[in-house]
Parts: C-alpha cells; sequence; structure tokens
C-alpha cells in the first residue's frame, strides 16, 4: 500500500466517523456525563464530551432493536406475532410494558410503535424472539450487528435496556447505530412519530390500546423545537437519564447522544443546549474537487495493461463558524496496482489543525476511479488456457475474442459491486497539495501507435511484489 502524504490543504473536509480522544470542545454548558453530535447524512462528528465513556443505555438500547426487526420485516409491518411466556414474564417487576399477554396475537407494526412510544419491554421482548427465534437469539443478532457496524464499546445483554453490568454503550457508539437504523427502512416513520398510534384489540384484549409521544421536544412547552424530528428516551437508576434526538434545520441533519443526564428535565434542557448550539454555530460547506490525480498500473494475468486515474471528487461538511479551512492537511492512501478481478479502494484522509471548536480528525473518503474501460478496450491480453494450438484459427479467434469480452463484462460487474461499497457520503475537495510525485506511469496502450501491438510479458510490473 503507497502512502502519499500532503500537507497544506487550502480547503477541505469529508464525512467520517474518526475522533480523537474524548475531549470537551466549546460550546454550550451541560450536565449529561457524556454527548455527540454527529452529521446524519455523512458521519462526520462535530461535537463532542466523553462520547468514548463507556455508560449504560437503559432504553435506548431498543433502537437497535427496533431496526433489526424492521430489517428482517422489509416492508412486512402486517406480519403476525405469538407473545410468548418469557416475552411477558422475563421482566422485572415496575417494567414499562403494552400489557402483552401469553398466546396474544399481535401485528409487528403495533409492537414496533409500542416499544418506540411507551418504551414496551415486553414488545422489545416480542421483537427480539421476531429477530432471533428466541429473546436470547435476539439479543446475539443484536451483538452481531454492533460488531457489524465496528463497535468495540457496545455490548448487549437483553434486548430493552434493564440493568446488566455487562449491557453497555458509549455516546459514539450509539451515534453509529442510530445513524444506521435511520438508514433501515421503515424506522425513521416509528422514531419520528408524534401523533398516537392505536392497536386494535387482539385474541386477549377486547379493548384498544393507544400509545403517546412523550417528547417534550416535538409536542409541548418550554423545550419545543422545529428542528426535533425523532428521538428515544432511557431511564434505571444506575444510568440515570439517556436521550437519542434527531433533528433537522436548513438541510442539516443531525444525531444527538446524551448519556446519564442526572434528571427527567436535564436531558430536554442538555439536547435543546446541544441542538441550538450546533445549528448556530456549524454550516455546510461546499468544496470543489481538486486537480491532483495519480495514475496506477493495471494488472491481469500477470501483465501490466495500462493505467487507471486516481482522482477524488467534491466534498461537503459541516464547519464551525470560528474556524477556517486553512491548514487543513490530507493523506492518500493508493494500493500499488489495480489488479483485475480484485477490490481496490483508494482513499484519502483530512485533519484539521488542533483546535477548541470541532474534532481535528475529520475522517476519510474514497477517491474515484477511472480509465478502466479503455485500457481493457485497448489491451490485446488473452488468458493462454483459452487459446487451443494445432487448431483451426477461426476458432483460436473467437476464443480470443470471447475470453476479452469475459474479461471486460466481468470487470463492470466487479465495478458494480464495488460501487455498493462506496460510502454515499460526500467525498474531499479542493486544496494544494505538497505531496511526493505520483506513481510513474508507462503509456497507456491507446497512446501507443495503432500499428503496434502492445508489449506482453509474463512478468509483474518492476517494483511491485
Amino acid at each position: 500500500m503507497k502512502k502519499f502524504f500532503s500537507a497544506l490543504c487550502a480547503a477541505a473536509l469529508t464525512a467520517a466517523v474518526f475522533a480523537p480522544a474524548a475531549l470537551a470542545y466549546q460550546g454550550p454548558s451541560v450536565s449529561c456525563e457524556a454527548y455527540i453530535v454527529m452529521d446524519a447524512d455523512t458521519g462526520q462528528v462535530i461535537m463532542e464530551k466523553n462520547a468514548d465513556e463507556v455508560l449504560y443505555p437503559a432504553s435506548i438500547t431498543k433502537i437497535m432493536t427496533m431496526a433489526l426487526a424492521l430489517e428482517k420485516a422489509q416492508g412486512q409491518l402486517d406480519t403476525q406475532l405469538t407473545v410468548s411466556y418469557e416475552a411477558v414474564h422475563q421482566l422485572e417487576y415496575g417494567s414499562s410494558h403494552i400489557a402483552l399477554q401469553e398466546g396474544e396475537v399481535v401485528r409487528l407494526e403495533d409492537v414496533l410503535y409500542g416499544t418506540e412510544l411507551e418504551s414496551a419491554n415486553d414488545g422489545a421482548n416480542v421483537l427480539a424472539e421476531y429477530i432471533g427465534g428466541t429473546i436470547q437469539g435476539g439479543v446475539d443478532a443484536m451483538n452481531a450487528k454492533a460488531a457489524a457496524l465496528g463497535l468495540a464499546n457496545t455490548h448487549y445483554m437483553n434486548p430493552h435496556g434493564l440493568h446488566d453490568d455487562q449491557h453497555y454503550t458509549t455516546a459514539r457508539d450509539m451515534a453509529v447505530i442510530t445513524r444506521w437504523a435511520l438508514s433501515v427502512p421503515g424506522f425513521e416513520d416509528i422514531f419520528c412519530r408524534t401523533d398516537p398510534w392505536t392497536m386494535e384489540p387482539t385474541n386477549k384484549q377486547p379493548q384498544q390500546r393507544v400509545f403517546h409521544c412523550t417528547d417534550w421536544m416535538r409536542i409541548s412547552g418550554d423545550y419545543l423545537r422545529s428542528y426535533a424530528k425523532g428521538s428515544k428516551n432511557g431511564f434505571h437508576d444506575q444510568a440515570l437519564t439517556t436521550f437519542v434526538n434527531y433533528a433537522e434545520q436548513n438541510g442539516i441533519r443531525l444525531i444527538s447522544v446524551e448519556l446519564k443526564c442526572q434528571r427527567l428535565e436535564d436531558k430536554f434542557r442538555d439536547a435543546c443546549a446541544i441542538l441550538d448550539y450546533a445549528f448556530e454555530n456549524f454550516s455546510k460547506v461546499e468544496i470543489p474537487a481538486p486537480d491532483e490525480a495519480f495514475q496506477v498500473p493495471v494488472v491481469g494475468g500477470g501483465e501490466a495493461l495500462g493505467n487507471a486515474l486516481v482522482q477524488p471528487q467534491s466534498a461537503t461538511a459541516l464547519l464551525n463558524k470560528n474556524l477556517s479551512t486553512d491548514g487543513i492537511t490530507v493523506d492518500y492512501q493508493i494500493p500499488d496496482q489495480y489488479v483485475l478481478g480484485q477490490p481496490f479502494e483508494a482513499s484519502v484522509t483530512y485533519t484539521l489543525p488542533e483546535n477548541d471548536y470541532q474534532p481535528s480528525a475529520l475522517g476519510s473518503a474514497q477517491l474515484s476511479v477511472s480509465g478502466i474501460d479503455e485500457v481493457l478496450a485497448a489491451s490485446t491480453y488473452v488468458p493462454a488456457s483459452s487459446l487451443q494450438p494445432d487448431k483451426n484459427p477461426v476458432g483460436i479467434a473467437v476464443a480470443a475474442a470471447a475470453a476479452v469480452l469475459a474479461l471486460v463484462l466481468g470487470m463492470r460487474l466487479w465495478r458494480k459491486a464495488g460501487a455498493k461499497r462506496t460510502p454515499s457520503g460526500p467525498t474531499p475537495a479542493q486544496w494544494e497539495i505538497i505531496t511526493r510525485k505520483p506513481l510513474p506511469a508507462e503509456p497507456a496502450p491507446w497512446e501507443k501507435e495503432k500499428d503496434k501491438t502492445p508489449p506482453r510479458s509474463n512478468t509483474k510490473p518492476a517494483g511491485r511484489d
């Protein structure tokens, strides 16, 4: 892997979830032990305090539970679920619930809204059984998803968040979980509902059950905010009060997490102070793509076929009004070569100078790759195994053409699959770069005279291993 180190960008920012050690940046005064503010579109962290401190989540655990259930449902919210004995009775006395009964047949959608709006622990148990077959199976799926998201500081012991010493998370992990949950079809509708939800009578319950939103930031009072779109809260004696918010204003979508607030009212006061400050002090910055580009050899069957072009695109990010884009550093990470049929991921990372207003590590973004189709179109490389000596020359030509066509189609399929791995957020942009020289590039096949056949070799490019 080649690393191209650069310095003194004129302008650059990006979207990603990398941050330095937990620090308290200048911002509002809050009582919570830890908090974080993340751009919901890009994952960029713009504010934080003790964001990596391991704490108890309480009922914000249910964000993971609900999202996994919706991911499995694939829009089939009319799915009928039968409430088990364990779902009802594996709860401590006084636990929040929606009065589910053993043997009751309920709709998945009703259980989801009961879990969100009433923070129903019996509902969370039912969802866990739906996800994993048993409550423990659902918990195992939750831990597997946390691991898949790269979260080393989150561990679940149950699907609802009741206290267990081994049931924990961090503000940063919760923001990542919530950002993923918002990408699951149907989650945002449930997470953002403020109107009451009515659950119709079932085989066990002859009366309707009505669930209500209790988020003061979205319904009424001194903490009402027009930017507040969705939330989930939690509480128990060890976690104290926890709160996750989703907010949107002027095209900026934010996720905030507050952990270990002392009192019920504190979580609303802290969330309002944090988000008021964020929307007032951060703005979206559009940055054009830089002129810098790198050539990377394209290799197939052990031969160098030509060169691909690797370059960044434009970027969008959030910047505190007290900062400028001067002095940002850039680090390119580009593989030595592009091997056909193998993943190729080139990226660039960005860092702000140390400051008191937002995290310095801004993250990384993928670089675009172009010129592959032209390399393949100009290449005369044909796998030796496709050629049959002492056969009809026409057959040999057909086999060679088929091999080239398969190579082109395979490359296009690989590029299509690779696009799925590219982050949907913005990529970096315009800056003046001081760096090592780009990789030396040999002339591309199409740049040679048309009446000359590009050389073929069974050796790898010089200097590569």
